[in-house]
């Protein structure tokens, strides 16, 4: 990865921006734009704390590139995780040198960890006690990170928290420079402290996997200038340690760089709720004009890269088939609240407590708004239910369905990690449905003739393999080699190319994925492997009717 400079600080982008970050050249979506590997916080959460090594940011799992990764505990303070001596002796010297003492206090004392944002400040208050360098230009008094002290004053519950945070952190942080007894030195370390955690939470960063959801916490000054939008250009992704700038979209040069804070998928209400935390209302067009995601879909200069993903109809993503009529703007935010209510439902048996979940979306549902939130969580949610009730045979078509009509029009851009989590959701579906049709448990087990009739007709072992070239092509797109579905998608291409007599469907595959423009390639990989799944997924509101008991005027098909 190139550590060259592919922007410029600018002083100003707009009222109440601030300081921005432009590109200094123009960058191909997918394209690395810069690379931030020395963060002054990089640290994961608490839940995953034991299960992650606390310098290099590796974590354990069944299976994956970090399967084999054992982890050992710090012999001094049995708090921190390590994969092996060279990241103990790393996280040594850069910070744990300072805190493994208070480790072992806190451990004597509370019993348990301390919370991740709590970690965080005390991790900065022993660095700036200890004079170091780079923190205190961060988060020194004349520190070049942005407090808006003044704006979580004006929050009291926040503030609240704030200061019993930033007591707790400084406590076992500074235990010469604070106590119960009133000095100017422990006023002034109490001051630190809480504009030093106003510091983390308005400039670091959730760092998401996923897969493993929010695993901890990253924070570099440079990647801090960046300014939001919920129509970004640009997006981070995070590689063990190094926070990675990518390309959403082709980028020209001298374009401000923008990303999203949060998840710009959300209805218009809850993005702002989300945003509150940075102290700023968004103005952008998504914002400005209550935007849908089918609206910005059709206006996405990304559109034309989907020609090689689940999703090759374009004039589908230019033309999508929904009606509003049903949903004006500003129902959206009602039915998100009303979604909320019940949400913990759909997991819930009686089955009246999970149908209250489907019937705050109906409007969705009858509008075929599939992309639009709150549906689609609850079919993700739906689709979990199914794997854990052991109805995998119809996860199967609900997981297609997620990937053909939701996540393209959320996601536009068919490298982002969503996409290709969702494409490997059919996959290992799709694995397990194979397992039980050759052994014929599927004949047994299905009740739904069109589903059983279609799993037993189509190919399932060649449409695995086809799905996980694509998600290494996408995946290689964006410059992911570390990213853990595309190692996962490697993984599972070694055990498919071992299988005996698949000479003749393996070699189109790779045909397709040498050259996706292929005739015969392409051909093989319409006929064979989008034609499954999209009669897959053509099969998913019948069964959410079926399996919810839903009544017909509920459900109207996929548009």
């Amino acid at each position: 990865m190139s550590a060259v400079p592919g922007t410029r600080v600018e002083g100003t982008s707009g009222v109440g921006r601030g300081r921005c970050l432009r590109a200094t050249r123009a960058f191909r979506a997918g394209e690395i734009i810069e690379t931030y590997p020395k963060p002054l916080l990089a640290l994961p959460a608490a839940r995953a704390s034991r299960t992650t090594c606390h310098y290099c940011l590796r974590y354990t799992s069944k299976r994956g590139r970090y399967a084999s990764v054992k982890l050992k505990a710090c012999t001094g303070c049995d708090q921190v995780m390590y994969c092996g001596q060279a990241c103990q002796k790393a996280h040594w010297k850069t910070v744990h040198r300072s805190e493994c003492t208070m480790f072992q206090h806190i451990k004597s004392t509370v019993g348990k960890e301390m919370p991740t944002p709590v970690r965080a400040l005390a991790q900065v208050l022993v660095l700036l006690k200890k004079g170091d360098p780079a923190t205190v230009a961060a988060f020194g008094d004349n520190g070049s990170l942005a407090s808006n002290i003044e704006a979580f004053k004006a929050n009291e519950k926040r503030w609240e928290d704030i200061q019993l945070q930033s007591v707790g952190a400084a406590m076992y942080a500074l235990p010469g420079l604070t106590s119960p007894t009133p000095t100017a030195a422990a006023a002034e370390w109490a001051e630190r402290a809480m504009r030093a955690l106003c510091m983390i939470h308005t400039n670091s960063f959730d760092r998401l996997d996923p897969d493993q959801g929010m695993t901890g916490v990253f924070l570099d000054p440079r990647l801090a200038m960046i300014n939001h939008s919920c129509i970004p250009n640009a997006f981070v992704d995070f590689q063990e340690r190094t926070g990675v700038l990518k390309a959403q979209v082709d980028i020209k040069a001298g374009d401000e760089i923008e990303i999203s804070y949060i998840d710009f998928t959300y209805p218009k209400t809850l993005r702002q709720e989300c945003l509150s935390m940075y102290h700023f209302q968004c103005r952008c067009p998504r914002c400005k004009d209550d935007l849908d995601v089918y609206e910005i879909c059709q206006m996405s200069p990304a559109i034309p890269l989907n020609s090689i993903s689940l999703m090759p109809d374009l004039d589908k993503l230019r033309n999508p088939a929904v009606n509003r009529s049903g949903v004006p703007k500003g129902t959206i935010d009602k039915i998100y609240r009303e979604w909320l209510l019940h949400k913990d439902g759909i997991y819930e048996v009686p089955e009246e407590q999970s149908l209250s979940v489907w019937h705050a979306v109906t409007p969705l549902m009858r509008a075929c708004m599939w992309a639009v939130e709150p549906l689609p969580m609850a079919l993700s949610a739906q689709c979990t239910s199914f794997v854990q009730t052991g109805g995998i045979y119809y996860a199967l078509p609900l997981a297609c369905f997620i990937a053909t009509e939701c996540e393209p029009y959320r996601y536009v851009t068919p490298f982002i990690a969503w996409r290709l989590k969702g494409v490997m959701m059919i996959v290992m579906l799709m694995a397990e449905t194979a397992r039980r049709t050759a052994s014929g448990e599927m004949a047994k087990v299905c009740s739904h003739k069109k589903l059983a009739d279609i799993l037993a007709s189509i190919d399932q072992v060649t449409i695995c393999e086809a799905l996980l070239r694509l998600i290494v092509y996408q995946g290689s797109v964006s410059s992911s080699e570390d990213s853990e579905v595309l190692f996962d998608a490697k993984d599972r291409l070694q055990d498919i190319e071992s299988l005996e007599g698949r000479e003749i469907e393996s070699a189109l595959t790779k045909k397709w994925a040498n050259d996706p423009q292929d005739p015969q390639g392409g051909a093989f990989f319409q006929n064979v492997v989008l034609k499954a799944v999209n009669d897959l997924a053509a099969l998913a509101t019948e069964i959410l009717e079926l399996e919810l008991m839903y009544n017909d005027h509920l459900v109207r098909g996929r548009g």
